[in-house]
C-alpha cells in the first residue's frame, strides 16, 4: 500500500504558490512531541516565494473517497478503509494509518457485518464527524471521540450485535454516516483536559453488558462461537 493507500492523489488540493511582504513582528507557533512551543520573530513567516520539492499543504475533501470492500462474503480488516498511511520498518505495522468509515453499500453474504469483537497490536482513536456509527448507533454522536489502546477488547454494542445477528441479508446501504480513525502503533495517552474536563459518556461500557450466550456444552445443540482473531498489523 502506497503512502496514498486507497486515496487518488488527483483529489488533493495543494495551495498555490504566493508570499507576503509584510515585516511585521510574528508569533511562530511549532508542536513537538505533544507540546507547544512558541518564539517571537521580526518578520511573517509566510514571506516564501514557492514550495520546494514535493513538501507543501494540501487539503482533501473526504466526499471524494470511494471505499471498497467485500462483494461476497466475509468483513475484511479496516485497513481497506485507510486513506493515507505512514509505514514503519516494522513488517506488518504501520506508524499511522487514516482510515475514514463513510456511506458505502455492503452486500455480504453469510456475514456478520458489523465490526467483529476483536483486539489487536494498534492503538485506535476514533471519531465521529456526521451522522452514526453503525457499529454504535447510540452514544457515539458527532464531535465525540473514542479510545482504544493496544490489545483492549472493543466491538459493537449490543443492540447491534443482536440486529446484525438474526438480520435479512439484503444488499444495503448506511446513509448519513462519516467517521474516522487513526490506528497506530504508538502508545496513546490521553491530555488532562480529554480525562478530567471534556464531557465524558459515562456509560459508555453498558452498552456491552448482558449480552445473551451463543454457545453451550449441549451436544446436539446449534453452537456457536465468537472468536477473537490476533491482527498483526491492523
Amino acid at each position: 500500500m502506497s503512502t496514498w493507500a486507497q486515496s487518488s492523489s488527483g483529489n488533493f488540493s495543494m495551495a498555490p504558490e504566493c508570499f507576503t511582504t509584510t515585516s511585521v513582528p510574528s508569533m511562530l507557533t511549532v508542536k513537538w512531541c505533544g507540546r507547544s512551543h512558541e518564539t517571537r520573530i521580526g518578520h511573517s513567516p509566510l514571506d516564501v516565494v514557492a514550495w520546494h520539492g514535493n513538501y507543501a499543504p494540501v487539503k482533501y475533501d473526504l466526499r471524494t473517497y470511494c471505499p471498497v470492500g467485500s462483494i461476497l462474503f466475509d468483513h475484511p480488516v479496516p485497513s481497506k478503509f485507510t486513506v493515507l498511511t505512514a509505514p514503519s520498518g516494522v513488517p506488518g505495522s504501520t506508524n499511522i494509518d487514516f482510515v475514514l468509515f463513510r456511506e458505502r453499500w455492503l452486500a455480504m453474504e453469510t456475514t456478520f457485518r458489523p465490526p467483529w469483537y476483536h483486539k489487536n497490536i494498534m492503538r485506535e482513536p476514533m471519531g465521529n464527524i456526521s451522522g452514526r456509527y453503525d457499529a454504535e448507533p447510540k452514544g457515539f454522536v458527532p464531535g465525540g471521540m473514542s479510545l482504544h489502546n493496544m490489545m483492549l477488547p472493543h466491538g459493537p454494542d449490543k443492540n447491534t450485535f443482536e440486529t446484525a445477528s438474526n438480520a435479512d441479508l439484503k444488499p444495503e446501504k448506511p446513509d448519513n454516516t462519516m467517521s474516522f480513525m487513526f490506528a497506530t502503533r504508538f502508545p496513546q495517552h490521553l491530555a488532562g483536559f480529554s480525562a478530567r474536563q471534556a464531557p465524558l459518556q459515562d456509560d459508555y461500557i453498558d452498552c456491552r453488558e448482558g449480552p445473551e450466550k451463543k454457545f453451550g456444552p449441549t451436544a446436539g445443540e446449534k453452537q456457536w462461537c465468537i472468536g477473537i482473531r490476533r491482527e498483526t498489523g491492523k
